[in-house]
């Protein structure tokens, strides 16, 4: 037998969880499905700066939990470890299954996020635990006091470079162009750090090692020069992409795979509705996911005021 509920809200992070606490607030029975933990992406950033009301910054990880103590004091259901499979629709009912239950509701919200992307190189997968990884606020302290590498001149690199530095011996940040696509103070916060050293105009093309990595192979960008990097670990943030083939055709996406909403974040399905980074947008904070959330779920109110009248 399916469990049914009002509304379904796919994702646990910061548009997901802002998503059921407009729910409850408004009356409606909603449950949340998370596929690992509540949070989101956000829970690997070390320090957030941009979010309102925190002048003196907050851990991803603090705010994360505050956002799920709020929509639980509301008594928003959420379920945990829940992945979902596939997304259906008959007859204006949603199916939504998981693993090892099934659900239907009136609504959807989907608030998935973005997965990050491999670089798809020799030893990336053999060393995935081995000494690689994509979450430095998760694996840093395994690294206490040795040598590491991360690759990627965004944001979440640098940030993620910025923590390290705090754990490691040290830091190489290894970038294909010889200029940092990261926002200026995070720029300057690292150029100053005499923890990190950058090595710009470098790509890696193999990782190497015996148990664990021990060596980045890296071709210069400029003169396809290949050198070899002794590290014990590597961090990689080469971006991310959405993870949406469940919902099949019930919704359009562009190229990248972002789903396209109109400007109430309705999908082109009746009742289906995208919030936070998983639908096409040029900006991707905290802040917006949270306006995300809260519209999504305004917008899938009035959609259940509409079918019972």
């Amino acid at each position: 037998m399916a469990e049914f509920h009002e509304a379904v809200i796919i994702g646990g992070g910061p548009a997901g969880l802002t998503a059921g606490l407009y729910l409850m607030r408004a009356g409606i029975d909603a449950l949340l499905l998370e596929k690992a933990i509540l949070g989101g992406a956000v829970i690997n950033t070390w320090q957030i700066e941009n979010y309102p009301g925190f002048p003196e910054g907050i851990s991803g990880k603090d705010l994360m939990e505050r956002f799920s103590a709020h929509a639980k004091a509301f008594n928003l259901k959420i379920k945990e470890f829940a992945s979902v499979e596939e997304v259906s629709l008959k007859d204006r009912l949603f199916t939504v299954k998981t693993e090892k239950n099934i659900y239907e509701s009136k609504g959807i919200i989907i608030a998935t996020g973005t997965q990050s992307i491999k670089l798809g190189i020799p030893g990336e997968d053999r060393f995935l635990g081995r000494g690689i990884s994509f979450c430095a606020t998760c694996d840093g302290m395994f690294f206490k006091d040795l040598d590491v590498a991360v690759i990627g001149g965004g944001d979440a690199a640098i940030e993620e470079g910025l923590s390290l530095a705090n754990i490691v011996k040290k830091v190489y940040v290894i970038h294909r162009r010889d200029t940092l696509r990261a926002q200026k103070i995070l720029q300057e916060r690292a150029f100053k750090n005499s923890k990190i050293e950058f090595l710009f105009n470098k790509r890696p093309v193999e990782f190497k090692g015996k148990d664990s990595i021990e060596y980045i192979v890296l071709e210069d960008t400029r003169d396809k020069n290949i050198t070899e990097l002794k590290v014990d670990g590597v961090f990689i943030y080469a971006g991310s992409r959405p993870d949406v083939a469940f919902l099949g055709d019930l919704v359009d996406t562009d190229e990248e795979g972002f789903i396209i909403t109109d400007e109430n974040l309705a999908t082109k399905t009746k009742g289906l509705f995208a919030a936070g980074d998983v639908r096409k947008k040029r900006l991707r904070q905290v802040s917006t996911a949270v306006g995300d959330g809260a519209l999504a779920a305004f917008e899938l109110e009035r959609y259940l005021i509409e079918l019972k009248q």
